[in-house]
């Protein structure tokens, strides 16, 4: 049974991005608030 190393290998990946999603979820949305407000000043500043 030469599946059961990438089972396992899944396995593992899947128990990590479990147990980070909370804080990579919160990185994501700081840094696309963040981005998402840089892209609205410089649009104002382009319709002054």
């Amino acid at each position: 049974m030469h599946g059961a190393p990438m089972v396992i290998a899944l396995a593992l990946v899947a128990l990590v991005l479990i147990y980070f999603l909370p804080w990579i979820d919160e990185k994501l949305k700081r840094a696309y608030g963040r981005w998402r407000r840089k892209r609205r000043e410089r649009r104002q500043q382009r319709m002054r």
